[in-house]
């Protein structure tokens, strides 16, 4: 806690010396035409334009500014998430058919996957404090590194270099006492930038649902799911002389979460949890007539605290705690050869240390990489070839490759968009090092992903839009780590061999007829995710993976009239299978939910007040994501979104 208070007083400090300083310090001009250089974004963002991605950032700061990531992604994409129940609760992303630890998360081009877990909680990540999201699907390993069988998730921050003062106000209220305030500041000139966010949220979480484990299913109010959080996110951008480029980031989060049971047991104790979290990272940028170079160095620590306490006394009967850190650099320099040829080569390294009760002693891990990418055009062809040499003390140097392309035709209505890498995971420390149970023996995961997919965009008219893309994926995945009981505890073991495919569907038609705009979306996918080292006579139905549905469905509606806008969305998320052998009266049943929103613009001069109220789940479904977990029935929300000086158009998409 004095790490953060002395740190927060830093970066305070800092910004008082930047404009109590002389201006001189900064370069009056440093623009440099580089075409392809991306001056401070992430090397990352430069080469999945040859995959199937889905971006959002126009409705960050208006609709979703204190929303956390898991629901701008359960109400912007047709992902497959698993939620423990209400607001805050423990939230996971099984993308394409894989595990929740085999998708890579990145903040500014910055692994912050867990080192213990492997995976992340996404109700612990504030999206809205992001200027853009990036779903990446199928991203190859030579390019992010460990953990992409998936795909990734990317979070940017970006400058406004023509931003003098900006700022916003959130105050949300809703159903079951929700509770949420937010606050944003943009400041600076030519040579300097500064943004801060704030959020704060009290969410009880008492709601109504059915408990199906009693006879009539009554209704019931949830107890001991209470959750209160408080994020900072804090960014300074900087345009040195001889063209340098500095950005520093500073994410600052804590949460304390009580945990309730499952709905079948009798709560003898409530257990509680504390999740704080203080990520920070330095990118130097400096560019050159034809080339540019990138450091990038990043801090990150987590410490969650669990504790249970019996009912009706508040004496602490049971405690543990997890305190991990990751450090982070990576070195990379680009050359753009001529304006069809870029080359980029580089390395990184990180270094991963943990504490905790169950490992004895403190555990920790290295592991570093070389990597070089070619990015090639010619006409209406772009080819990405890229190579990553992997050192890992466990099993020596790995090789990882990848190689993609786009073909665009003459009029750029049809594109063709392919991609063929290899990719790995490596244990977690927990798997590694849990005692008792730890298996040091234990083999990275691997495999191999192939896909093909096109979109088609014909020009219709200036006031009309329609784009159509559809996909098919292949994903095999070998020494799936998995925990299985041995003798009398649990050990993690290479038991599986997965072989994820299947295809994805997506429609967008927009139309605007005089100062009214129509916006439809679509989004069907099809997933299989089964498990070959069942016997060969077994059916592709009977080896799906729990909590892979076969059939996802997402139909989206919206509406923008001046200064009104709505939209209704209808979600279908087939049957999933919550134990390996299908045990029928484990399953979950399909769910069908409907949500609607509606907002008002209010224009002044030089501010903006924006209006939204929302429904969820309108048709007061009974549906669990978690077996044995009750999610909310109908909830509503109200927002009020204040914006001094913003630019930002509210009604520019739905």
């Amino acid at each position: 806690m004095h790490r953060v208070k002395y740190t927060l007083l830093l970066t305070l400090l800092l910004i008082v010396c930047l404009f109590a300083g002389n201006d001189r310090l900064f370069a009056q001009s440093t623009d440099v035409q580089l075409g392809e250089v991306q001056i401070l974004g992430s090397r990352k963002s430069s080469y999945t334009t040859d995959l199937h991605t889905i971006r959002i950032d126009s409705l960050l700061k208006t609709k979703y500014f204190g929303s956390d990531l898991s629901q701008i992604l359960k109400e912007e994409t047709n992902l497959n998430i698993t939620q423990y129940g209400g607001q805050g609760s423990l939230a996971s992303l099984r993308l394409r058919g894989s595990a929740p630890s085999q998708t890579q998360f990145n903040w500014n081009g910055i692994p912050v996957n867990s080192p213990t877990t492997g995976s992340i909680d996404l109700s612990l990540l504030s999206g809205g404090m992001a200027d853009a999201i990036e779903v990446a699907y199928g991203a190859s390993g030579s390019l992010f590194g460990s953990g992409t069988f998936g795909g990734s998730i990317n979070l940017y921050n970006n400058p406004d270099w023509d931003n003098r003062i900006s700022f916003n106000l959130l105050g949300e209220t809703g159903s079951w006492n929700h509770f949420k305030s937010g606050f944003g500041l943009r400041t600076g000139n030519r040579s300097f930038q500064y943004q801060v966010t704030g959020l704060y949220q009290s969410s009880p979480n008492h709601y109504k649902y059915h408990n199906a484990f009693k006879a009539g299913n009554p209704i019931e109010y949830r107890m001991n799911d209470s959750m209160n959080l408080m994020a900072v996110q804090q960014h300074f951008y900087f345009r040195l002389s001889h063209n340098w480029m500095v950005q520093y980031g500073i994410w600052w989060l804590s949460r304390a979460k009580q945990l309730p049971g499952p709905e079948s047991s009798t709560p003898f104790f409530i257990a509680s949890q504390k999740d704080q979290s203080l990520r920070q990272f330095v990118r130097a940028t400096k560019l050159y007539r034809k080339s540019s170079l990138e450091v990038v160095t990043a801090f990150l620590t987590d410490n969650l605290y669990y504790g249970e306490t019996r009912s009706g006394n508040d004496s602490v009967s049971k405690h543990s705690g997890i305190r991990s850190s990751d450090s982070y650099l990576s070195l990379s320099h680009r050359w753009h050869i001529n304006d069809n040829l870029t080359i980029e080569n580089g390395g990184d390294f990180e270094y991963q240390s943990a504490r905790v009760a169950a490992y004895k002693s403190i555990a920790s891990e290295s592991h570093g990489a070389f990597f070089s990418l070619v990015k090639y055009r010619f006409k209406y062809l772009t080819a990405n070839l890229s190579y990553r040499q992997v050192f890992y003390s466990m099993t020596g140097p790995k090789p990882l490759f990848s190689a993609s392309f786009q073909y665009q035709s003459r009029d750029q209505s049809l594109s063709l968009k392919g991609q063929v890498s290899n990719k790995f995971r490596f244990p977690t420390l927990n798997d590694r090092f849990w005692q008792p149970g730890g298996n040091a023996g234990l083999l990275p995961e691997s495999g191999t992903g192939y896909e093909l997919g096109a979109d088609w965009n014909p020009a219709i008219s200036a006031e009309s839009s329609f784009n159509l893309s559809s996909l098919v994926f292949i994903q095999n995945i070998n020494n799936w780590i998995q925990w299985v009981p041995v003798g009398t505890y649990w050990s993690p073991m290479n038991v599986k061999q997965v072989r994820c495919r299947g295809f994805e569907l997506d429609l967008i038609s927009r139309r605007q007829i005089g100062s009214t705009g129509i916006v439809f979306k679509a989004m069907y996918s099809y997933t299989e995710s089964y498990n070959l080292s069942f016997a060969s006579n077994e059916t592709r139905y009977a080896r799906q993976l729990p909590y892979v549905p076969f059939h996802l469905l997402r139909v989206q509606g919206g509406l923008n009239y001046h200064s009104f806008n709505a939209s209704i969305a209808y979600k279908i998320t087939g049957r999933r299978f919550t134990s390996d052998n299908h045990d029928p009266w484990l399953d979950l049943n399909p769910y069908h939910l409907v949500d609607i929103s509606m907002g008002y613009a209010l224009n002044l001069k030089r501010d903006k007040i924006v209006v939204t109220g929302n429904i969820t789940n309108l048709l007061n479904t009974d549906y669990q994501m978690i077996r044995a977990y009750p999610t909310p029935l109908r909830s509503f929300y109200l927002s009020v979104n204040y914006f001094f000086n913003d630019k930002t158009k509210i009604n520019e998409k739905l």
